[in-house]
């Protein structure tokens, strides 16, 4: 995309950075945001190998420390990922309405394309071997349509970009007051009702969404994180409220805070990350594995599958040895997936880049 068709509302790094150029290796890339991915990867992956419910992933029992660990990253794992996506948009966010359809055409080619190959193929897995990752509907047609977890997320964040890329070409976003107003509607929407119940193409999903995608947005464009420490220090301390309320409403010792249908909820998936690059924390490891980040999500669920069926296979049944063996293995061996992938040809045609939604190599 060439620099008339960017808003520069704060001056955006050559490779895109939320510090305005801070902390980037040789390679261009901005570690601390990296970092959050890799840590976002590492809370999505062990969130899968525990499972939602006590009858998903290792069988944890609902008072297990495993539950309240999932109880708990509930509030961050994926407002995490779609804050993060909402603040590379605003990297390079869209100007010119005449650059729509090729703008659109890239989020084909990341989202889509991986969604429609890989929609089958788990849900082939799925169907014939129930016992590594889980059931799925017998028709088919509605893997596409209503989805299959994880990939849901592929679906829901290609409607976020669609609708604020959008909105953003035809300046609907450039002032503080209008973005502001569209973001409160988002919130209220999440509050009042639960648009995700609308499962058709995941559009209710991404509508729930939707708040977290224009705080990594507005955190960016409007120069909201923290540069600072007398700055980064009481959103810290607003983040640390924030976590204890949420611990005391797991605990029981007050109601239970919604992730996404709460105000502490949704203030939580915000601050979090916007205090955590306030800091510019970052993390050589974390960093190397958020580069791999978009690879990790297409490909953990088919690791993990594969290491609970060893497990299995060989008796182990303990859960601290199964949940070690199974998260580090689904991280590390969907990254060496992706490495593989990334060489895989037939004839001319990088078959693997394209399943990586990657861009082909010339």
């Amino acid at each position: 995309m060439t620099s008339d068709q960017t808003i520069r509302s704060s001056t955006p790094p050559s490779a895109g950075s939320a510090d305005g150029g801070r902390h980037r290796a040789a390679s261009g890339r901005n570690i601390p945001v990296d970092t959050l991915r890799g840590l976002a990867c590492i809370l999505l992956v062990t969130f899968h190998v525990i499972g939602d419910t006590a009858a998903a992933g290792i069988h944890v029992a609902d008072d297990s420390a495993f539950r309240y660990y999932c109880d708990s990253v509930q509030y961050l794992r994926m407002p995490l990922f779609t804050f993060l996506s909402g603040l590379v948009y605003a990297w390079r966010p869209l100007s010119d309405i005449r650059a729509y359809p090729k703008f659109m055409g890239k989020k084909v080619r990341r989202l889509l394309v991986p969604y429609v190959i890989f929609i089958p193929v788990l849900g082939l897995t799925q169907m014939y071997a129930p016992g590594v990752n889980g059931t799925v509907d017998p028709d088919p047609l509605l893997w596409w349509i209503n989805s299959l977890s994880p990939y849901w997320f592929l679906l829901s964040t290609f409607w976020l970009f669609a609708l604020v890329a959008l909105l953003d070409s035809r300046g609907l976003l450039r002032s503080p007051w209008a973005f502001g107003g569209l973001f409160a509607a988002s919130v209220l929407i999440s509050l009042l009702t639960r648009p995700e119940t609308v499962e058709t193409l995941q559009l209710g999903t991404a509508l729930s969404f939707l708040p977290f995608f224009l705080a990594g947005v507005g955190a960016f464009r409007f120069r909201l994180i923290p540069q600072r420490t007398m700055t980064a220090v009481p959103v810290t301390l607003v983040l640390l409220v924030l976590v204890v309320l949420v611990q005391l409403s797991l605990t029981g010792h007050l109601e239970r805070f919604e992730t996404r249908h709460s105000l502490v909820g949704i203030a939580l998936g915000v601050v979090f990350p916007v205090a955590f690059l306030g800091w510019s924390l970052k993390s050589r490891v974390l960093a190397w594995i958020g580069g791999y980040s978009s690879g990790i999500y297409l490909l953990h669920s088919f690791a993990v599958g594969a290491f609970r069926a060893v497990t299995g296979a060989v008796g182990l049944d303990a859960d601290l040895p199964r949940f070690i063996i199974l998260s580090v293995g689904g991280i590390f061996a969907s990254i060496f997936g992706v490495i593989v992938l990334r060489h895989v040809r037939i004839g001319p045609v990088q078959i693997g880049r394209i399943m990586l939604g990657e861009k082909v190599k010339k």
